[in-house]
């Protein structure tokens, strides 16, 4: 390669040095903006990505706040409807237990009259007894005094 600078006084080989340096100062500023500029644009992307996943984040935290609440809402209803049975079936335990009681004391009265009745008619019976055998001994008298 052929140098430029031959035969040129030294005054213009600073100012061409200068100027050299400072193309190549503005070469490298250029590749360093350039650089810059590239990685400012992947900073951008990768907010861009990120932004994306919050929005995507706050939609499904909204959607689970939605479905919790309706979550609470069932088990709220299911709670509400088994103390519903829970107090319909102590209503009919209570009525049935009243139920049995009162037919217990029934039958223990119609055990009471039975025994009273049996009582009665045992003595009755031990009544008829003695009259049969009183009768029989006053036949018995009248036919001997025949």
């Amino acid at each position: 390669q052929v140098d430029p600078t031959k035969g040129c006084s030294q005054a213009i080989k600073k100012k061409l040095q200068k100027v050299e340096e400072g193309l190549a100062r503005a070469r490298s500023e250029t590749r360093r903006h350039q650089q810059m500029y590239r990685q400012a644009e992947q900073e951008a992307q990768k907010c861009k990505v990120l932004d994306r996943k919050i929005h995507d984040l706050k939609h499904a935290k909204v959607n689970l706040i939605k479905k919790q609440r309706e979550d609470a809402a069932k088990h709220k209803d299911f709670t509400n409807q088994k103390t519903r049975e829970i107090h319909a079936f102590k209503r009919r335990e209570k009525k049935a237990d009243k139920k049995i009681s009162k037919m217990e004391t029934e039958c223990q009265k119609f055990k009471s009259n039975l025994e009273r009745s049996k009582t009665h008619c045992d003595k009755l019976s031990d009544k008829l007894k003695q009259t049969e055998s009183h009768l029989m001994r006053l036949l018995t008298k009248r036919r001997n005094d025949l």
